[in-house]
């Protein structure tokens, strides 16, 4: 289920569905935002704090329902990721969100909140971005081509398996992933494009939670597999001399369906933001990911 797109004036709505502000994540990011030519509203509760959360999960959950509600807010952005968006998941009302649909974007911790949207409702979300995310000039082009609903391709990444699959692009957060896993927001992964990236753990970590995608036959009902960037996941252990690369390079040998690695989407300084449901087409022999973006 596709959102309009936004159109020069629109109203986009700031929420903090995870972690608290940071000093200065708000300034940078509206002010590229408006010189888009978006206006902005802030959520209620932006500025909340509890422990780890930007807030209490009802709080923060009201903030997200509020905007769905809105008429006037077009599109919805998180600030920031961190921890706690998943809290949130049996706080929102399905029922309303697939009446109201709009384009809703986050990134990293975001990616529970965008697959409980995808699993509860269909909408299409997109991810790669928040206030906080560094920007270049592939993540700009590409978030400005998904907020007006074009079309584009990424021709990047290293070939591990050739071919071509076509399905819905479905992932995020590999740890956020997981940890959907057995849960009601769980994802269908038949006949989707995987796309995962991780950031800040170590390369033991990553090999257990693909691990775990294994055993409950992710691998055998993909159609495709994207491994994105995974940033700082190194060894905290110098006895240990294992990479995070020689992680994704067994895993994704494993793989029998067309297949990349080295694409640009994770924490680094490269990135890009890519539709979550939507219908895309992965050239795994030319490392080529084209976006569809049609509201037919």
């Amino acid at each position: 289920m596709y959102s309009p797109p936004l159109q020069k004036g629109d109203v986009i709505g700031l929420i903090a569905p995870s972690s608290p502000l940071n000093p200065g994540d708000l300034e940078k990011g509206i002010h590229f935002l408006e010189q888009q030519g978006f206006k902005i509203k802030l959520g209620k509760h932006i500025n909340d704090a509890d422990r780890f959360l930007a807030g209490k999960d009802e709080d923060r959950a009201k903030d997200i329902m509020d905007f769905f509600k809105d008429k006037e807010v077009k599109a919805i952005i998180a600030i920031r990721g961190g921890q706690g968006s998943q809290r949130l998941l049996p706080l929102l009302d399905y029922e309303i969100i697939a009446a109201n649909p709009k384009i809703v974007v986050g990134f990293s911790d975001t990616t529970a909140l965008q697959l409980g949207l995808l699993k509860k409702t269909g909408l299409i979300t997109y991810t790669g971005f928040t206030l906080t995310v560094l920007r270049n000039d592939l993540v700009e082009k590409t978030l400005v081509d998904c907020l007006s609903g074009k079309s584009f391709q990424i021709e990047e990444g290293t070939t591990v398996h050739s071919g071509i699959a076509e399905g819905p692009l479905v992932g995020g957060n590999l740890m956020i992933l997981t940890n959907l896993m057995g849960t009601p927001y769980q994802p269908d992964f038949k006949g989707c494009i995987l796309l995962i990236e991780d950031v800040g753990i170590e390369p033991y970590n990553v090999d257990g939670m693909i691990s775990q995608l294994d055993l409950a036959g992710v691998f055998d009902q993909v159609a495709g597999v994207i491994f994105g960037q995974f940033e700082n996941c190194v060894n905290r252990n110098p006895d240990h001399t294992d990479t995070v690369e020689d992680v994704i390079n067994e895993w994704s040998n494993r793989i029998k369906v067309p297949c990349i690695k080295d694409f640009p989407y994770g924490h680094g300084k490269k990135n890009s933001v890519l539709p979550i449901g939507a219908n895309v087409l992965l050239d795994a022999t030319k490392a080529k990911l084209t976006i569809k973006l049609s509201r037919k």
